[in-house]
């Protein structure tokens, strides 16, 4: 996909407008604005600088995930009722209040109306991930689209019920946390410095603790500036190095070690493929297929490397699913067991998603537990700090007092 600036004008209103445009070519992308009503008074191929301008088009137009269930809901129930797919699409694209909605459904029914079928044009439009457009593609050769979107919107809600469950969670400690930061940086920046100077032409032994706290707020004062740019270094560095497949695995092997957090990030990581895996299997396609989609959907490299050797020995030696998650190694007994279990029902896909709740109950319990315990711990070392540059403020106030017999 290329990208493209336009200069247009409204066939209606006659305004002229300017934007950017991604297409396979400058004729089609020619075409699209023409069939939008717009006349094309100039086109080119987009001038960009260090692509900010495709990042910017990027970022503005990222169709997130509840403006996708809109999307599955409104087109399940248009195909219910019996109209066609491409009618559907573009009833959704014109009575949509939603831009982005109203954008997502002309990107697809563009390339409908070009012969492509749904997956292909959900693929094209990039807003969806690979294993959404496999689902689709199995509800088309079964005949059931309107049930593969159904079941996508099930599976979707789940996702976004747990995704904000874990930012509600996470919200509240990390704004205590930038808050307490911001307090003691100005603190030790701002209001010690400026009490110093007072002090200091008091004269007088300065006491131990007086001392120590102005030479840390000296010392951040001057250190600021290096620290900002030590802070985005290291962010430009670890995101240059973290694109290497040595970097990444240690790093994300060393994410799971740690305490709390690592187990947290393992049982997110394992409901999500057994998510992604149940809702395949539902659809009809091949375990191997499945496997591999699912290895895509995860995050952490040393658990994907895992589900990679698992999905090899399906494919290879056609070991079934429970064996060859054992001997590809990092997951948990219990889960290799209860898979087990559901093999040998043959309620495999009721199993994993039974196993993906529980994952999921567990993360929002024990996140609940760990900021029930961050707030406590926050406010006493608030409390400690504040503590000790107001005791060593005014300690050398009452030192002097003393002195002069007050």
């Amino acid at each position: 996909m290329d990208y493209f600036e336009y200069k247009v004008r409204n066939r209606l209103n006659g305004k002229i407008t300017r934007g950017v445009i991604t297409s396979d070519d400058m004729e089609s992308a020619a075409d699209t604005l023409k069939k939008r009503g717009e006349s094309v008074i100039e086109i080119d191929y987009l001038k960009d600088f260090m692509n900010l301008r495709k990042l910017s088009f990027r970022l503005s137009n990222r169709v997130g995930k509840r403006i996708v269930l809109e999307f599955y809901t409104m087109l399940s129930f248009m195909l219910e009722a019996g109209m066609s797919l491409h009618e559907s699409l573009i009833n959704i694209r014109d009575s949509s209040i939603n831009k982005k909605l109203r954008n997502l459904a002309r990107v697809v029914a563009d390339e409908v109306r070009k012969g492509a079928t749904l997956s292909q044009s959900m693929k094209k439009s990039g807003a969806v991930n690979n294993a959404v457009v496999e689902q689709i593609r199995a509800g088309e050769e079964s005949g059931t689209v309107p049930t593969a979107l159904k079941r996508l919107i099930t599976q979707t809600e789940t996702e976004l019920e747990f995704s904000g469950k874990l930012k509600s969670a996470m919200m509240y400690p990390i704004i205590i946390c930038v808050v307490m930061v911001a307090v003691l940086w100005v603190l030790m920046t701002v209001v010690v410095p400026s009490l110093s100077k007072t002090l200091v032409s008091m004269g007088g032994e300065l006491p131990l603790i007086t001392k120590i706290v102005i030479g840390v707020s000296d010392f951040m004062a001057k250190a600021t500036p290096f620290f900002i740019v030590f802070v985005i270094s290291s962010i430009i560095a670890y995101r240059i190095l973290i694109k290497k497949p040595e970097f990444k695995f240690m790093v994300h092997s060393y994410k799971l070690k740690i305490p709390i957090v690592g187990e947290m990030l393992i049982k997110i990581e394992l409901s999500r493929f057994c998510r992604n895996l149940s809702a395949l299997q539902q659809s009809g396609i091949t375990l191997v297929t499945s496997l591999k989609i699912c290895e895509a959907s995860i995050k952490n490299a040393k658990i994907e490397k895992a589900a990679q050797k698992a999905c090899r020995l399906v494919e290879i030696f056609g070991m079934n699913l429970g064996t060859a998650l054992k001997k590809a190694g990092s997951f948990p007994g219990m889960m290799l067991q209860l898979i087990e279990v559901g093999i040998s029902s043959g309620q495999i896909c009721d199993v994993l998603d039974k196993i993906a709740l529980q994952y999921e109950k567990e993360v929002d319990t024990s996140l609940k537990r760990v900021t029930s315990l961050i707030e406590p711990i926050l406010i006493v070392v608030v409390g400690i700090i504040a503590g000790t540059v107001v005791v060593s403020i005014f300690l050398p106030m009452f030192s002097m007092t003393d002195n002069m017999g007050l």
